[in-house]
Protein backbone atom coordinates (compact mmCIF):
# COMPACT_ATOMS: atom_id res chain seq x y z
CA UNK A 1 0.00 0.00 0.00
CA UNK A 2 2.87 2.21 1.11
CA UNK A 3 4.59 1.80 -2.37
CA UNK A 4 1.44 1.66 -4.30
CA UNK A 5 -0.39 4.77 -3.00
CA UNK A 6 3.16 6.76 -2.41
CA UNK A 7 2.26 7.46 1.40
CA UNK A 8 4.37 7.06 4.62
CA UNK A 9 4.28 3.78 6.88
CA UNK A 10 1.84 4.74 9.52
CA UNK A 11 -0.89 5.46 6.22
CA UNK A 12 -0.15 2.52 4.47
CA UNK A 13 -0.45 -0.13 7.97
CA UNK A 14 -4.40 1.75 8.09
CA UNK A 15 -4.74 1.30 4.05
CA UNK A 16 -3.54 -2.17 4.33
CA UNK A 17 -6.54 -2.80 6.66
CA UNK A 18 -8.80 -0.98 4.52
CA UNK A 19 -10.08 1.84 7.70
CA UNK A 20 -10.67 4.94 7.47
CA UNK A 21 -9.38 7.74 10.24
CA UNK A 22 -12.00 7.53 11.98
CA UNK A 23 -13.23 4.05 11.91
CA UNK A 24 -8.70 3.91 14.04
CA UNK A 25 -10.45 6.52 16.37
CA UNK A 26 -13.26 4.82 17.76
CA UNK A 27 -10.95 1.63 17.71
CA UNK A 28 -8.89 3.37 19.57
CA UNK A 29 -10.89 5.09 21.86
CA UNK A 30 -13.22 1.67 22.79
CA UNK A 31 -10.05 -0.17 23.79
CA UNK A 32 -8.46 2.85 25.99
CA UNK A 33 -11.62 4.48 26.69
CA UNK A 34 -9.57 6.62 29.29
CA UNK A 35 -7.64 8.10 26.52
CA UNK A 36 -9.88 8.62 23.61
CA UNK A 37 -8.45 9.99 20.36
CA UNK A 38 -10.29 12.16 17.23
CA UNK A 39 -9.87 11.04 13.88
CA UNK A 40 -7.81 14.10 14.15
CA UNK A 41 -5.10 13.14 16.50
CA UNK A 42 -5.09 9.71 13.86
CA UNK A 43 -4.48 12.74 10.79
CA UNK A 44 -1.76 14.62 13.11
CA UNK A 45 0.14 11.62 13.37
CA UNK A 46 -0.03 10.03 9.94
CA UNK A 47 1.05 13.95 8.82
CA UNK A 48 4.21 13.45 10.51
CA UNK A 49 7.19 14.73 10.48
CA UNK A 50 5.40 16.71 7.78
CA UNK A 51 5.41 20.51 9.30
CA UNK A 52 1.81 20.55 9.90
CA UNK A 53 1.89 17.14 11.81
CA UNK A 54 2.33 15.43 15.09
CA UNK A 55 5.55 13.48 16.36
CA UNK A 56 3.74 10.68 17.87
CA UNK A 57 5.28 9.47 21.14
CA UNK A 58 6.50 5.81 21.73
CA UNK A 59 2.92 4.79 23.84
CA UNK A 60 1.20 6.05 20.30
CA UNK A 61 3.04 3.94 18.39
CA UNK A 62 3.01 1.10 20.15
CA UNK A 63 -1.11 1.26 20.65
CA UNK A 64 -1.33 1.91 16.79
CA UNK A 65 0.86 -1.26 16.44
CA UNK A 66 -1.55 -3.05 18.78
CA UNK A 67 -4.57 -2.02 16.43
CA UNK A 68 -3.01 -2.95 13.28
CA UNK A 69 -1.18 -6.44 14.44
CA UNK A 70 2.14 -5.24 13.08
CA UNK A 71 5.70 -4.52 14.80
CA UNK A 72 6.06 -0.90 15.65
CA UNK A 73 9.19 -0.54 13.42
CA UNK A 74 6.90 -1.37 10.54
CA UNK A 75 4.80 2.11 11.19
CA UNK A 76 8.49 3.57 11.18
CA UNK A 77 9.54 1.76 7.82
CA UNK A 78 9.84 4.82 5.95
CA UNK A 79 12.57 6.91 8.02
CA UNK A 80 15.95 6.98 7.26
CA UNK A 81 18.18 3.60 7.58
CA UNK A 82 21.79 3.96 8.53
CA UNK A 83 22.55 0.27 8.76
CA UNK A 84 24.69 0.39 6.04
CA UNK A 85 27.30 2.06 7.98
CA UNK A 86 27.78 -0.71 10.55
CA UNK A 87 30.21 -3.38 9.39
CA UNK A 88 28.51 -6.31 11.11
CA UNK A 89 24.84 -5.55 9.19
CA UNK A 90 26.95 -5.61 6.13
CA UNK A 91 28.49 -8.55 6.40
CA UNK A 92 25.32 -10.21 7.37
CA UNK A 93 23.24 -8.99 4.55
CA UNK A 94 26.39 -10.52 2.14
CA UNK A 95 25.92 -13.89 3.65
CA UNK A 96 22.29 -13.88 3.98
CA UNK A 97 21.93 -15.59 0.09
CA UNK A 98 24.40 -18.37 1.75
CA UNK A 99 21.75 -18.82 5.28
CA UNK A 100 18.91 -19.00 3.18
CA UNK A 101 17.56 -15.81 4.40
CA UNK A 102 16.85 -13.99 0.67
CA UNK A 103 14.39 -15.68 -1.28
CA UNK A 104 13.14 -19.31 -0.07
CA UNK A 105 12.41 -20.07 -3.47
CA UNK A 106 15.49 -19.65 -5.25
CA UNK A 107 16.69 -21.82 -2.14
CA UNK A 108 14.34 -24.78 -3.40
CA UNK A 109 15.29 -24.39 -6.79
CA UNK A 110 19.13 -24.41 -6.43
CA UNK A 111 18.36 -27.91 -4.38
CA UNK A 112 16.64 -29.32 -6.89
CA UNK A 113 19.39 -28.02 -9.69
CA UNK A 114 22.00 -29.79 -7.37
CA UNK A 115 19.91 -33.26 -7.33
CA UNK A 116 20.16 -33.19 -10.75
CA UNK A 117 23.82 -33.31 -11.33
CA UNK A 118 26.46 -36.25 -10.79
CA UNK A 119 29.03 -35.55 -8.32
CA UNK A 120 32.05 -34.83 -10.85
CA UNK A 121 29.57 -31.80 -11.87
CA UNK A 122 29.34 -30.67 -8.48
CA UNK A 123 32.98 -30.61 -8.30
CA UNK A 124 33.32 -29.03 -11.23
CA UNK A 125 31.34 -26.05 -10.38
CA UNK A 126 32.47 -25.44 -7.26
CA UNK A 127 36.23 -25.52 -9.11
CA UNK A 128 35.17 -22.90 -10.94
CA UNK A 129 33.32 -21.01 -8.64
CA UNK A 130 36.64 -21.04 -6.03
CA UNK A 131 39.08 -19.82 -8.95
CA UNK A 132 37.31 -16.65 -8.76
CA UNK A 133 37.86 -15.96 -5.66
CA UNK A 134 42.01 -15.94 -6.94
CA UNK A 135 44.87 -17.40 -4.66
CA UNK A 136 43.67 -19.42 -1.65
CA UNK A 137 40.83 -21.02 -3.20
CA UNK A 138 41.67 -24.30 -0.89
CA UNK A 139 40.97 -22.92 2.31
CA UNK A 140 36.86 -21.95 0.56
CA UNK A 141 36.84 -25.84 -0.59
CA UNK A 142 38.20 -26.97 2.84
CA UNK A 143 35.34 -24.72 4.81
CA UNK A 144 32.01 -25.74 2.34
CA UNK A 145 33.30 -29.29 2.32
CA UNK A 146 33.55 -29.20 6.24
CA UNK A 147 30.24 -27.36 6.74
CA UNK A 148 28.05 -29.63 3.98
CA UNK A 149 29.58 -32.68 6.02
CA UNK A 150 28.24 -31.00 9.64
CA UNK A 151 25.25 -30.01 8.08
CA UNK A 152 24.53 -34.19 6.64
CA UNK A 153 24.64 -35.04 10.21
CA UNK A 154 22.60 -32.68 11.85
CA UNK A 155 18.81 -34.18 12.10
CA UNK A 156 16.12 -33.08 9.85
CA UNK A 157 14.39 -29.59 11.44
CA UNK A 158 10.97 -30.86 10.05
CA UNK A 159 9.20 -31.77 13.26
CA UNK A 160 5.12 -32.33 13.60
CA UNK A 161 3.36 -29.01 14.89
CA UNK A 162 1.94 -29.26 18.17
CA UNK A 163 -1.82 -29.40 18.80
CA UNK A 164 -2.88 -26.11 19.44
CA UNK A 165 -3.51 -25.49 22.95
CA UNK A 166 -7.04 -25.13 24.36
CA UNK A 167 -8.38 -21.71 25.21
CA UNK A 168 -8.14 -20.82 28.94
CA UNK A 169 -11.09 -18.54 30.50
CA UNK A 170 -11.04 -14.85 29.03
CA UNK A 171 -11.15 -12.39 31.15
CA UNK A 172 -12.10 -9.72 29.09
CA UNK A 173 -14.73 -7.35 30.43
CA UNK A 174 -15.44 -4.29 32.94
CA UNK A 175 -14.18 -5.12 36.35
CA UNK A 176 -15.11 -3.38 39.65
CA UNK A 177 -11.66 -2.56 41.08
CA UNK A 178 -11.42 -1.93 44.87
CA UNK A 179 -8.12 -1.62 47.18
CA UNK A 180 -7.54 -0.72 50.61
CA UNK A 181 -4.83 1.73 51.94
CA UNK A 182 -3.78 3.49 54.92
CA UNK A 183 -3.69 6.81 55.07
CA UNK A 184 -1.09 8.92 57.65
CA UNK A 185 -3.77 11.32 58.06
CA UNK A 186 -6.79 9.92 57.86
CA UNK A 187 -6.35 6.18 58.49
CA UNK A 188 -7.96 3.67 56.80
CA UNK A 189 -9.21 4.27 52.98
CA UNK A 190 -10.00 2.35 49.87
CA UNK A 191 -9.85 3.14 46.10
CA UNK A 192 -12.89 1.90 43.49
CA UNK A 193 -12.65 2.06 39.85
CA UNK A 194 -14.26 0.77 36.92
CA UNK A 195 -11.53 -0.95 35.00
CA UNK A 196 -12.04 -2.34 31.71
CA UNK A 197 -9.66 -5.46 31.18
CA UNK A 198 -8.30 -6.98 27.79
CA UNK A 199 -6.81 -10.28 27.47
CA UNK A 200 -3.86 -10.62 24.93
CA UNK A 201 -2.88 -14.59 25.34
CA UNK A 202 -1.81 -15.00 29.20
CA UNK A 203 -1.43 -10.93 29.49
CA UNK A 204 -4.10 -8.97 30.74
CA UNK A 205 -3.84 -4.92 30.52
CA UNK A 206 -6.63 -3.29 32.65
CA UNK A 207 -7.42 0.58 32.18
CA UNK A 208 -9.72 2.60 34.28
CA UNK A 209 -12.60 4.44 33.11
CA UNK A 210 -12.89 7.91 33.36
CA UNK A 211 -13.56 8.38 37.36
CA UNK A 212 -15.72 11.73 39.44
CA UNK A 213 -12.22 12.44 40.76
CA UNK A 214 -10.04 12.48 37.86
CA UNK A 215 -8.24 9.06 39.13
CA UNK A 216 -6.45 7.32 36.84
CA UNK A 217 -5.53 3.48 37.49
CA UNK A 218 -3.85 1.12 35.01
CA UNK A 219 -3.07 -2.42 35.92
CA UNK A 220 -0.89 -5.31 33.85
CA UNK A 221 -1.03 -8.80 34.79
CA UNK A 222 -0.07 -12.11 33.98
CA UNK A 223 -2.60 -15.41 34.05
CA UNK A 224 -0.84 -18.56 35.00
CA UNK A 225 -3.08 -20.86 36.21
CA UNK A 226 -5.16 -19.47 39.10
CA UNK A 227 -2.56 -16.48 39.94
CA UNK A 228 -2.48 -13.28 38.58
CA UNK A 229 0.54 -11.17 38.44
CA UNK A 230 1.71 -8.07 37.72
CA UNK A 231 2.13 -4.02 38.21
CA UNK A 232 0.03 -1.42 39.10
CA UNK A 233 -0.10 2.21 38.43
CA UNK A 234 -2.71 5.07 39.43
CA UNK A 235 -2.23 9.25 39.35
CA UNK A 236 -4.32 10.25 41.28
CA UNK A 237 -7.06 13.03 41.68
CA UNK A 238 -5.41 16.33 40.76
CA UNK A 239 -7.86 17.89 43.27
CA UNK A 240 -7.80 15.08 45.93
CA UNK A 241 -5.45 14.88 49.18
CA UNK A 242 -2.70 13.58 47.28
CA UNK A 243 -2.99 16.30 44.46
CA UNK A 244 -2.39 14.11 41.38
CA UNK A 245 0.58 12.05 42.66
CA UNK A 246 1.57 9.15 40.94
CA UNK A 247 2.19 5.86 42.69
CA UNK A 248 3.20 2.56 41.43
CA UNK A 249 3.84 -1.15 42.42
CA UNK A 250 3.26 -5.23 42.34
CA UNK A 251 0.09 -7.00 42.53
CA UNK A 252 -1.20 -10.90 43.32
CA UNK A 253 -4.25 -11.94 43.04
CA UNK A 254 -5.73 -15.54 43.42
CA UNK A 255 -8.25 -16.09 40.67
CA UNK A 256 -11.90 -17.25 41.59
CA UNK A 257 -12.65 -21.00 40.22
CA UNK A 258 -15.52 -19.34 38.90
CA UNK A 259 -13.53 -16.95 36.97
CA UNK A 260 -15.34 -13.56 37.98
CA UNK A 261 -13.46 -12.42 41.06
CA UNK A 262 -9.64 -11.97 41.80
CA UNK A 263 -8.36 -11.39 45.54
CA UNK A 264 -5.18 -10.69 46.65
CA UNK A 265 -3.01 -7.79 47.92
CA UNK A 266 -0.50 -5.19 46.56
CA UNK A 267 2.64 -3.92 47.67
CA UNK A 268 3.77 0.15 46.83
CA UNK A 269 6.30 2.35 48.08
CA UNK A 270 3.63 5.43 50.39
CA UNK A 271 5.92 8.81 51.62
CA UNK A 272 9.49 8.67 52.60
CA UNK A 273 10.04 5.24 50.65
CA UNK A 274 8.75 3.47 52.93
CA UNK A 275 6.93 -0.02 51.46
CA UNK A 276 3.52 -0.75 52.19
CA UNK A 277 0.97 -3.25 51.77
CA UNK A 278 -2.63 -4.07 51.41
CA UNK A 279 -5.85 -5.83 50.33
CA UNK A 280 -6.98 -5.51 46.58
CA UNK A 281 -9.81 -7.43 44.68
CA UNK A 282 -11.36 -7.04 41.39
CA UNK A 283 -15.14 -8.15 40.71
CA UNK A 284 -16.63 -9.19 37.20
CA UNK A 285 -19.44 -6.74 36.04
CA UNK A 286 -20.18 -7.01 32.29
CA UNK A 287 -18.26 -9.15 29.53
CA UNK A 288 -19.01 -6.72 26.62
CA UNK A 289 -16.16 -3.60 26.15
CA UNK A 290 -18.41 -1.76 23.22
CA UNK A 291 -18.20 1.89 23.78
CA UNK A 292 -21.95 1.87 24.53
CA UNK A 293 -22.14 -0.26 27.53
CA UNK A 294 -18.40 1.39 28.41
CA UNK A 295 -20.01 4.74 28.43
CA UNK A 296 -22.29 2.93 31.28
CA UNK A 297 -19.60 2.82 33.74
CA UNK A 298 -18.19 6.57 33.37
CA UNK A 299 -18.40 8.78 36.10
CA UNK A 300 -20.33 6.09 38.46
CA UNK A 301 -17.55 6.14 40.91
Amino acid sequence: MRERYRVNARVGMRLARGWSQRQVAEMWSERWPADPKSDKAISYWELWPGPTGYEPSLTVLGRLAELYECHIVDLLADGPDHRSGDGAHRAHAALAPLAGESDEGAVEKAAEQVAALEVHEIAAAVTRWTARLGEGRRGPILKLSAALSLAATLPDDAEPEPEPASPGPDYTGVWRSRYLYTSSSRGPQQGEHYVVLRQDGPRLLGQSLPHTTGSRLELTLTISGMVASGTWSEKTSPTGHYRGAEYHGTLQLLVNPSGREMAGRWVGFGKNFKVNTGEWDLTWVDHAVSQRVVREYHMRL
